[in-house]
């Protein structure tokens, strides 16, 4: 029983309208959050937006927003150079932080961002909601009961044709320009990432390649030119030294989703989605020694909204324990540096050790 919704105000409303600002809505529903606050850069969509869902308070600027004392929780939901000073801005303000993935451009801004919260007592979450995916969880809890014996090999792979679409460029367009701090390993490779982590422990040896192998995207007006690392493959080694591999593309037109295949000593799983974990259902199925073959465990079932709801549900709840946190989405990013080389002062691997 909580005593009070979480009230919450999200910053940013191109995304969020179709994903974030439906979810707090329908929770606010059922009494478990409260979606009191929204900010866009102009007061007409700050207007609409509110107006759409219901939202009490339309601030101009976040910086308001942050200010707003009926607000607890602030959803930064913009693109990922815009999340430090956003972030930055609610914590100075005593607010809790959810951030949309990545967590920053760059590891120092994700950092500086982790450091503040840890400062000012407050919690910061990342929006990476992929291992709430009952699939995900399954495969997760079967690992460590020990269902594949110790672990060997972990092969993961994300091909999606995702910006080889106009629609999906009209929309997001934002993510050709490197400068943005996207990219398809920092976006897609990123949940992959997290949930290689939260299930096999921290990352080392992380070597890899990365490329920008389609210099322009389908606008609606003609190509636009992409800066954006859109291909990236990287192989690592689990903590107890499994050999992993991640190979992940955004602009592969017959791309087939996503699958994570997990061998060990005594069987195997298979988690595989029809497209972007994070927004794509996940079906399990795995086989033992003396199995004739590979069984279904947990079909794909579920909303593209449906994990992000879940991770509300548990914030709001201080069910936490899952919960991503800027510490883990500062990891997650080491991993795409020690990759594609976009931080200055990248590691060429990464190891176990706390920032």
């Amino acid at each position: 029983m909580i005593a009070r919704p979480l009230r919450v105000g999200v910053v940013g409303a191109s995304y969020a309208s179709g994903t974030h600002l439906p979810v707090y809505a329908a929770l606010a529903e059922a009494g478990i959050v409260e979606l009191v606050a929204v900010a866009t850069a102009h007061l007409e969509t700050a207007d609409a937006v509110a107006a759409k869902f219901a939202v009490p308070h339309a601030h101009v600027g976040y910086e308001a927003l942050c200010e707003d004392p009926d607000v607890d929780l602030v959803d930064v939901a913009t693109r990922p150079s815009r999340h430090k000073d956003m972030a930055l801005a609610a914590i100075a303000a005593g607010k809790h932080v959810l951030c949309e993935a990545p967590l920053a451009p760059t590891v120092d801004d994700g950092l500086a961002m982790a450091r503040a919260a840890a400062d000012a007592g407050v919690r910061g979450g990342v929006d990476l909601p992929s291992r709430i995916r009952p699939g995900l969880a399954e495969l997760r809890r079967l690992v460590l009961d020990g269902y594949v014996g110790r672990v060997d090999n972990v092969a993961a792979q994300a091909f999606s044709p995702t910006f080889t679409m106009p629609a999906a460029v009209a929309s997001s367009g934002w993510c050709a320009d490197a400068a943005d701090g996207a990219s398809s390993l920092r976006v897609h490779g990123l949940h992959t990432t997290d949930i290689l982590r939260w299930t096999f422990g921290e990352l080392t040896d992380v070597t890899g390649t990365a490329a920008t192998r389609q210099p322009s995207w389908p606008g609606g007006e003609g190509p636009i030119p992409a800066t954006s690392v859109d291909s990236a493959a990287y192989t690592a080694r689990t903590a107890d030294g499994a050999v992993v591999s991640v190979h992940t593309s955004w602009v592969a037109p017959f791309g087939a989703g996503w699958r994570l295949v997990v061998h060990g000593s005594e069987g195997v799983l298979v988690a595989e989605a029809a497209g972007h974990t994070g927004h794509f259902p996940v079906g399990l199925s795995g086989a033992r020694r003396g199995d004739d073959g590979l069984r279904p465990l947990l079909p794909a079932e579920g909303g593209p909204t449906e994990p992000f709801a879940l991770l509300v549900r548990a914030l709001a709840m201080g069910d936490t324990d899952d919960i991503p946190t800027f510490d883990d989405g500062v990891a997650a990013l080491r991993v795409a540096a020690a990759v594609d080389g976009l931080d200055d002062d990248a590691p060429t691997t990464t190891t176990s050790e706390e920032p």
